[in-house]
């Protein structure tokens, strides 16, 4: 599929509080019927987003990884069934308060580090082995994040932190040339934030452009956001790779302040062919996607699309007509 025409979401069930309870405790009735949900509501979505988490298959049994394996085939299943194209992400380096999503730590990343450094590499070869070996050739994925936002203490050059990235980007390197020794049908990447100001520097791992960029609803940054995305523009010219947006649409606890900032970033993103994946699906315990009454909300608010009880949120609708 081409990726400028996907057009779809995130999505993180609404039973699962972090990356390590989605698959613990995963639930294929639950995302066959929110995915489900999903497309009554926005019949047009064509793709979807799907985190997976490395630490359930590093701690598991042999046992427990074959079960693992199977629940990430239900996954792939449940959106084929309603005619949506995956993109899984194999790791997250994206921390919140509200509450932890898990992932990847500086623990694991810097030599000598802790506890939690040590057979961290060979974990993560792993991992990739066998998510690779079953899924390389799955025609249901149309891309892979191998990661989620790297680097969030700052964009290169990283004159702050360059130690620190270098040993991040070694990483990134090493687990994007082991993927693709593999031989995998879709195209790697990695979802970088802040657009251009990764993507240019390290767009060798991206077989695909993948980034994020988010308008925060403030007036007066508008025609920066504006320039951002055309910087990821000239990018993909540049390199000629496709480009997508695999997380759309800032979060606000307002009901109509979000469905303002869904209209402009939709609207801007289709004026460039530019595809998207809004974040997120279905209202959960996850950082960012709950009502305060769920739990602890962080500055974003809540970005959910779907409700609790399985209805629209008010205005939400307004989606349909960029898809």
């Amino acid at each position: 599929m081409n990726v400028a025409q996907i057009h779809g979401f995130n999505y993180q069930p609404s039973y699962a509080f972090n990356g390590a309870d989605i698959w613990r405790r995963f639930d294929a009735t639950v995302f066959d019927r929110e995915l489900g949900l999903g497309k009554r509501h926005f019949p047009k979505m064509n793709g979807v987003r799907i985190w997976l988490a490395w630490e359930i298959f590093h701690g598991a049994s042999d046992r427990q990884r074959a079960q693992f394996l199977d629940n990430v085939d239900a996954a792939l299943g449940a959106a084929a069934r309603y005619g949506m194209t995956v993109m899984p992400v194999l790791f997250n380096r994206w921390h919140g308060a509200t509450p932890e999503w898990g992932g990847v730590f500086l623990d694991h990343l810097i030599p000598g580090s802790g506890w939690a450094q040590p057979g961290f590499m060979n974990s993560c070869y792993e991992y990739c082995d066998a998510l690779m070996e079953r899924f390389a050739g799955d025609p249901r994925i149309f891309a892979w994040d191998l990661c989620n936002e790297p680097f969030m203490y700052g964009a290169p050059p990283w004159d702050k932190h360059a130690d620190i990235a270098r040993h991040e980007q070694a990483w990134l390197e090493n687990i994007y040339a082991r993927c693709k020794q593999r031989g995998p049908r879709a195209p790697l990447s990695v979802g970088f934030f802040l657009g251009a100001d990764f993507l240019e520097p390290l767009n060798h791992l991206c077989d695909i452009l993948n980034f994020h960029l988010y308008w925060m609803g403030n007036e007066d940054k508008k025609d920066d956001f504006r320039r951002r995305l055309d910087a990821c523009v000239a990018l993909r010219e540049k390199t000629g790779k496709p480009l997508i947006s695999s997380e759309a649409c800032w979060g606000a606890l307002d009901d109509a302040k979000r469905v303002e900032i869904i209209r402009f970033h939709l609207e801007e993103l289709n004026q460039r062919n530019i595809g998207w994946l809004v974040y997120a699906l279905h209202h959960t315990g996850i950082a960012d996607l709950h009502r305060p009454e769920y739990g602890r909300v962080g500055g974003p608010g809540t970005l959910h699309c779907i409700e609790p009880d399985g209805s629209i949120r008010p205005g939400h609708d307004i989606i349909n007509q960029y898809l």
